[in-house]
């Protein structure tokens, strides 16, 4: 029964790991257009009870505090964009908490 729930958590975490890193490459860069920066996701850890994903980054060529700012504020949005994409093959869909990656 442990190893159905690891294979389960594995599979979990890549599939929310890559469609993240696409919502972030796009979203950004279709919005920030006139900026140059590239945002990173470095890991997500997702909470047992699948409430949360804390969401790591990293931004380059420096931190700016804005650029977290914003990516904070529209988290409903790609959550929503996230459910979208996920519908058929995940339940339900964590919040999501951007940090950044020390």
């Amino acid at each position: 029964m442990k190893e159905i729930s690891l294979i389960r958590n594995k599979k979990l975490y890549s599939i929310f790991f890559v469609e993240i890193a696409e919502i972030l490459n796009k979203e950004i860069f279709y919005s920030k257009k006139k900026n140059k920066f590239l945002v990173t996701l470095i890991k997500i850890y997702i909470t047992p009870d699948m409430n949360l994903i804390k969401v790591y980054i990293s931004i380059y060529p420096f931190l700016d505090k804005n650029i977290l700012k914003y990516i904070r504020s529209k988290s409903r949005f790609y959550r929503k964009i996230l459910s979208h994409r996920l519908r058929y093959r995940v339940k339900k869909i964590p919040k999501l908490d951007f940090r950044v990656a020390v």
